[in-house]
């Protein structure tokens, strides 16, 4: 089998703010980005006897006056794994193995918690003979603005420099394409220093660059993207480790009150849990490695495709993530919608990236809805359905989508004045997915009470629960014209894959609680959704429309959590079907469009035990990972026939094209190990 080419290789990859990726096939062809594409510039070089070559990022600010960029050492080769990246570098005098680690072990929340990662390297002599090396690495002052324009400063001390905006405003912005603006970056090695851009001009010449704080002034102000500063180290060592970590001072507004990230619950500062992180390192990359281990084995037990998927999948979907606690200290597991909306606790994307943590740790799963729960029992949401999300990422204070109508202004759908708050809420309710939310709740505590063996957690909310099963088996069976998470495809109405959710989400209900009634009514919907739904080869996509066709992934949870009210031959009829879509870079969603979701897709193969089939399915994910000239950390929402990203106008930035990615949905297809 032959290697992956990763549309984009995590480097720094702690949460939705310090993520750091190269989208290139070699790590010096490009700008090393954040996620969003904007560059936050690492640039990484070698001096050999006086002869400087490149390995990491671009030299060069930007391209608008011509200098030519070093000359490169040969990258050989990058390899991912779940938690840490592998490049080697070569030419006839050296080899230079450089990595990536950013140790995300979520057996461990105080470790994963930490806003830290690593880069560590050797270099071996290939010719035996002696060398003068010298090794450079920096990281441009970007990384801890927003957009150009805007001004830091620094200061350093023995074996540290630290980098942050003039203006600290913490937490007051919030958004889709937003960079962190607050807080400071710090740069931890033994030599650690600041100094202008101009100094990769220097190493580069091989000039005499030491000392450096006497030529730069750090009580002065400097344009974060213009000047620099620059955080860097210059060392001889052959073998050594730099600590990237960045102190965000607090990380999410909690119903209105600014909460701390999760490690200060056992390390109490920020300082003191930065010196741990650099003491402890070697321990933690033997865990680290020793977890990866474990975690590809399982994986290839599926294919070697798929363990290709998980290794890349694996950083993406814990980093779209913040942990926090609450005023309980309670975990607090918070999403952000990476270019969707920025919506922070959404339950739609949730519910997709629950396999991931039901496997590693259910109470990150608990963390992610805890918010619900709350906004709900709260009386601030004024519906009897699940809320989609609890606001804007790092805001997570109450509901922002489809909740844009005040007193004042006119509704979209018959032109009247609102007038109240009862008329407010009527008009908001346009823009809702009731069904959709509710049997996502349902399943996902469904799926927390099997993988703990324990109905603790279900019981605490039986109350809400009831509600929200009831709103089911009303309105479930054959929605009426509303969203579902695939809200980028428009409203539907009688939508057949939201009826299974729904009649799942009933019978989730009645399994948790032992409770007959409920299990009799979803059995009875699951008979009729059998034959109301059937056409020639497959099921429907809408109940009116027997010439469609759509993947009925939520079919899933009936097996996944012993339910058993679907017939067997309905779930292998469908995969059947889906295999006579299939193209180079997969199964097309729906009839509708060319494009599908790598979740969803992947969720088709839990469907039954059917390995063939399996394997097809993720030999076109990989064909997909490995081709598409989309280079962005992984997309989920492509054409299938192309392998490229599906893009949009952004809702809040007219204008602005984007297309989804770096999404916490890619824990979805971890559903195979579970």
């Amino acid at each position: 089998m032959e290697n992956l080419r990763p549309v984009a290789v995590p480097l720094v990859t702690v949460d939705p703010y310090f993520s750091i990726w190269s989208c290139a096939d070699n790590l010096y062809d490009d700008y090393t980005r954040h996620w969003t594409g904007r560059s936050m510039n690492m640039c990484g070089m070698i001096r050999i006897d006086g002869d400087t070559y490149k390995f990491m990022g671009k030299r060069n600010l930007n391209d608008v006056y011509y200098t030519q960029e070093p000359k490169n050492i040969k990258q050989t080769s990058v390899k991912v794994y779940p938690m840490h990246t592998e490049y080697v570098f070569e030419n006839d005098i050296v080899k230079l193995n450089l990595n990536f680690l950013t140790p995300l072990l979520l057996n461990r929340l105080e470790i994963a918690s930490r806003p830290v990662s690593y880069i560590y390297y050797d270099v071996e002599i290939k010719d035996n003979k002696e060398h003068k090396i010298e090794l450079y690495f920096d990281v441009q002052s970007e990384v801890c603005v927003d957009k150009a324009g805007q001004k830091v400063k620094f200061e350093y001390g023995d074996g540290w420099a630290r980098v942050g905006n003039v203006e600290q405003n913490i937490l007051a912005k919030s958004g889709d394409d937003l960079r962190i603006d607050w807080g400071y970056f710090y740069f931890i090695h033994k030599n650690a220093d600041v100094n202008s851009l101009n100094l990769r001009y220097q190493f580069t010449r091989g000039r005499e660059t030491d000392p450096f704080h006497s030529k730069f002034d750090k009580d002065a102000v400097y344009d974060a993207m213009a000047k620099g500063p620059v955080t860097f180290t210059i060392t001889d060592k052959l073998s050594d480790v730099i600590v990237l970590a960045y102190d965000d001072i607090k990380s999410i507004e909690y119903f209105n009150e600014h909460m701390d990230a999760y490690y200060k619950k056992h390390y109490k500062t920020f300082e003191n849990m930065l010196k741990c992180a650099v003491e402890d390192f070697e321990d933690i990359k033997k865990e680290v490695y020793k977890a990866e281990k474990e975690i590809l084995d399982d994986a290839k037990k599926v294919s070697e495709e798929y363990a290709d998927l998980i290794a890349l999948s694996y950083r993406q979907a814990i980093a779209a993530h913040k942990i926090v606690t609450d005023d309980k200290g309670d975990v607090l597991f918070l999403s952000k919608e990476c270019y969707s909306n920025g919506c922070i606790a959404t339950v739609d994307v949730t519910y997709p990236s629950i396999p991931m943590f039901l496997k590693y740790n259910t109470e990150l799963v608990k963390g992610m809805i805890r918010p619900i729960m709350r906004y709900y029992n709260s009386g601030l949401w004024p519906y009897k359905y699940a809320p989609h999300d609890c606001g804007t990422y790092p805001k997570c204070n109450a509901q922002v989508y489809s909740m844009r109508y005040k007193i004042g202004m006119k509704r979209a759908d018959n032109d009247e004045i609102i007038k109240n708050i009862d008329d407010v809420n009527s008009a908001n309710e346009l823009g809702q997915m009731p069904v959709e939310e509710c049997g996502n709740m349902l399943l996902i505590f469904a799926a927390i009470s099997k993988w703990e063996n324990s109905l603790e957690y279900a019981t605490k909310y039986k109350e809400t629960l009831k509600i929200w099963v009831d709103y089911l088996v009303e309105y479930g069976y054959n929605p009426e014209f509303q969203l579902c998470t695939d809200d980028f495809a428009g409203k539907l109405a009688h939508n057949c894959n939201l009826s299974l959710k729904a009649i799942l989400g009933i019978a989730a209900y009645a399994k948790m609680f032992g409770d007959e009634k409920y299990l009799d009514i979803a059995k009875d919907y699951a008979k009729r959704w059998i034959e109301d739904t059937k056409t020639e080869k497959s099921s429907a996509l809408t109940f009116d429309t027997k010439d469609t066709w759509s993947l009925k992934y939520n079919i899933v949870w009936d097996r996944l959590l012993d339910i058993n009210i679907f017939d067997k031959e309905v779930s292998k009829r469908e995969q059947a079907f889906y295999l006579t879509k299939l193209n180079r870079y997969g199964v097309p969603l729906d009839s509708r469009e060319d494009y599908t979701k790598i979740d969803w897709l992947a969720w088709t193969t839990v469907m039954t035990d059917d390995k063939e089939y399996t394997d097809k399915i993720y030999k076109s994910i990989w064909n997909m990972l490995n081709e598409s000239e989309t280079r962005v950390p992984i997309t989920d929402w492509y054409y299938t026939t192309s392998g490229d990203q599906r893009t949009h106008v952004h809702p809040n930035m007219p204008g602005h094209t984007i297309g989804f990615q770096n999404r916490t949905v890619l824990g979805g297809v971890f559903i195979n190990m579970l």
